[in-house]
């Protein structure tokens, strides 16, 4: 059982830098940025699912275009679906969050490999009602 929370921040396991890793092998406005701000992470778990709390100790900012610049799915032991996202926010990472479609706790994270990566476009000017394709 993992823990709910975590006062201190504390260095990401290879499972955690594994996830982090994976969302950054996708294609997004501000990834090759938020590369070496992720990969001097601080980390502390913030709730059952295993989510955490991201805290960089690099310098600069990654221009990303919205606050969950990737995302991914895979699926828990009993198939349902765990989406994880990388939130920044400020050009700062500060989130990775997990949750299952049913919100039911997490039970086990599937290996990062299986996750599969979601770049979504990015809000057009004015909207998505006034965008006309």
């Amino acid at each position: 059982m993992r823990p709910k929370t975590e006062s201190d921040f504390r260095e990401p396991t290879e499972l955690e830098r594994a996830l982090l890793a994976r969302l950054l092998e996708a294609d997004f406005p501000g990834r090759s940025e938020l590369v070496p701000l992720v990969g001097s992470v601080r980390v502390r778990t913030i709730d059952e699912d295993g989510g955490l709390e991201l805290k960089t100790q690099g310098e600069g900012i990654a221009p990303v275009v919205q606050r969950v610049p990737v995302e991914a799915e895979g699926r828990d032991e009993d198939g349902v679906i765990i989406h994880m996202l990388l939130h920044v926010i400020d050009g700062r990472p500060s989130e990775l969050e997990f949750f299952r479609e049913d919100a039911a706790t997490v039970k086990r994270l599937p290996l990062p490999s299986a996750f599969d990566l979601i770049v979504l476009p990015s809000m057009p000017t004015g909207g998505w009602l006034r965008h006309k394709s």
